[in-house]
């Protein structure tokens, strides 16, 4: 899910048109139906996606091939239904731009002596071996190896989905014999 914040980004930026657009045009204007189920269309009247969740500021549209979270104000109104301004495979192909360009970044970072942070920012470690699909991270409390699907870059630099202490209970908890009554 990591992978789609880069496309918000880039969608963002291809729709800025229609933001400016929007701004300039008076507050009497439509507002699009941005409800789940909902289909989108693009200017020329072709069907992109439909709408999977509404959630504050952002839309997860679902193009058939990717999902694409978009900024709310993206969006405007036709006589068939919300529309946004790009076509399926304008979205589709950002998106597979953005996943590329964050794996690229994440395989780049999954070095040893990386630093690792929790979900919330702190410091878990650093990686001490990547090999294959798991990750080996060196901490205070010993080593840990993960997933390396587990793994994004983000604010705080190369990240896991854990806090540190949802990390130390899952470790804790691979590392206790299994509890059973045989006699």
């Amino acid at each position: 899910m990591n992978f789609f914040k880069p496309a918000l980004v880039a969608v963002a930026v291809v729709l800025l048109p229609s933001v400016a657009s929007a701004q300039a045009t008076p507050p009497t204007m439509p507002v699009p139906n941005l409800s789940a189920g909902v289909v989108v269309y693009d200017p020329q009247g072709a069907e992109v996606g439909r709408i999977v969740s509404a959630a504050g500021d952002s839309v997860v549209l679902d193009t058939g091939t990717n999902k694409a979270t978009l900024p709310k104000n993206v969006f405007g109104v036709s006589a068939k239904g919300p529309t946004v301004n790009a076509t399926r495979g304008q979205i589709d192909a950002m998106v597979a731009a953005a996943s590329a360009k964050a794996n690229a970044a994440l395989e780049a970072a999954l070095v040893p002596g990386a630093e690792v942070k929790g979900s919330a920012g702190a410091l878990i470690g650093t990686i001490k071996d990547v090999s294959g699909d798991n990750v080996t991270i060196d901490r205070a409390a010993g080593p840990v190896r993960i997933a390396r699907k587990a793994f994004t870059v983000g604010p705080h630099g190369l990240t896991i989905s854990l806090t540190t202490a949802e990390l130390e209970a899952a470790a804790q908890a691979a590392t206790q014999p299994p509890s059973g009554g045989a006699s």
